[in-house]
């Protein structure tokens, strides 16, 4: 996902994953939740920050309100 100041790349992390639009850095931050014990597999990794993404506004949580 992108910062306030930055062109989003991709709206899912599944999809990009399952597209292979990911860079080796955001495949690391998969692995790094898999590694972590947050999630059994890559692709549940991706489900998981897809959810994190649709329940925290960025906006929102960045200002605190």
């Amino acid at each position: 996902m992108a910062r306030i100041d930055e062109k989003e790349e991709f709206s899912s992390w599944l999809v990009a994953l399952k597209s292979g639009l990911l860079t080796e850095s955001q495949k690391e931050t998969l692995q790094q939740l898999v590694d972590d014990g947050k999630a059994a597999t890559l692709e549940e990794a991706a489900r998981y920050l897809d959810w994190q993404d649709s329940v925290i506004d960025p906006t929102e949580h960045f200002y605190g309100h």
